[in-house]
């Protein structure tokens, strides 16, 4: 049967039409390591979505990643791979890459041959769109865009708001909280007063922000009453309480000042903490600046009100834990024999 020339180009034609209208091609397969090989197969860079199955911001992105607009930039330019975090194996994988995925989805892409991040992007709610996908793709593609190039840039003065956002947001997904202090400072010297209060700033300030020290983070919580006004009240609580406790338990929470730390509590007592509650949160990092400054009464002086602050009677594992926090904190003689003769004789024996 012969089949005319017309009649091969149609299907030639359709089939292209079917392969442009593709949208992003994830691998099949849950394997990241079989993911890693084949980008570097491939000579491409690895795009992970970390992503949760019951995430309802995750499964609004299937419909745009289904878009061929999508699909051709990310086709062509990357191996793309999703990663389950509902897996806690996942969570210690990402791990060893000193990679931290506080909120999903969250976009990453890696150089296959040295397991370094080119670019990051964490997504909210409202930021689900094709120019918004495909342009951190676009940046991922380009060497020019790539975070080893951040410091440099910043250090030279750049102050694009894009730029200070996805420098920030890199760092937060990095673990560097030094960088991301930085860029979120001038972050919020750069935007414009009449942005404060969008969907936009209320996502940054939920998904990048690490410190309290921050201008646009001082002016959240002292108008708590405008947010709550405009956005979920619930979310805008979460949002504060997640980052007074990430100022509290980071790496740099031994670096906090006296100073730093009054503007912290002052904050809490804005946004409706009680004093009993505040010095709960706060004890630890204050009693430990307390021994660092060779003042080893003030911080038992505050350990004592600690303990009365407690809704319930300390028990020996309290008393406990207080007797080796000291012993580890202070060689005063006073501070020590205060805490056996107080403490310690009541802790676990």
């Amino acid at each position: 049967m012969k089949i005319s020339i017309q009649l091969i180009a149609f299907f030639l034609f359709f089939s292209f039409q079917l392969s442009a209208q593709k949208g992003i091609n994830f691998l099949k397969t849950t394997n990241f390591y079989t993911a890693v090989n084949t980008a570097k197969q491939q000579n491409k860079i690895l795009f992970i979505e970390a992503y949760a199955p019951d995430c309802h911001i995750c499964n609004s992105f299937k419909g745009t990643f289904a878009q061929p607009q999508v699909g051709a930039v990310y086709n062509s330019n990357f191996v793309n791979f999703q990663l389950d975090m509902n897996n806690p194996d996942n969570f210690n994988l990402l791990k060893k890459y000193k990679i931290i995925i506080n909120a999903t989805p969250t976009f990453l892409f890696f150089d296959p041959k040295t397991m370094k991040i080119v670019q990051a992007k964490v997504f909210g709610e409202k930021e689900n769109s094709v120019i918004n996908v495909n342009s951190i793709g676009q940046k991922a593609a380009n060497p020019a865009e790539h975070a080893s190039k951040f410091q440099a840039r910043f250090m030279a003065g750049d102050r694009n708001l894009g730029f200070l956002l996805n420098y920030a947001q890199f760092a937060r997904i990095s673990g560097d909280t030094i960088n991301n202090i930085k860029a979120m400072n001038e972050y919020a010297k750069a935007l414009p007063q009449n942005q404060w209060v969008t969907q936009t700033t209320l996502n940054t300030i939920q998904s990048v922000m690490m410190h309290h020290d921050n201008p646009l983070f001082d002016y959240f919580v002292k108008n708590l009453n405008v947010y709550n006004r405009n956005f979920d009240a619930n979310l805008v609580k979460m949002i504060y309480e997640n980052i007074f406790q990430n100022v509290l338990t980071s790496s740099q929470s031994a670096q906090l000042t006296t100073n730093d730390l009054q503007k912290l509590k002052s904050q809490m007592k804005i946004a409706g903490l009680d004093e009993s509650s505040i010095l709960r949160r706060t004890w630890m990092v204050e009693s430990s600046l307390f021994f660092k400054q060779k003042k080893p009464m003030v911080a038992i002086s505050l350990l004592e009100k600690l303990l009365k602050s407690l809704p319930n009677a300390p028990g020996p594992k309290e008393y406990q834990y207080l007797c080796d926090f000291v012993k580890t904190k202070t060689k005063d003689k006073k501070a020590l024999k205060f805490a056996q003769i107080n403490w310690c004789k009541y802790g676990l024996q």
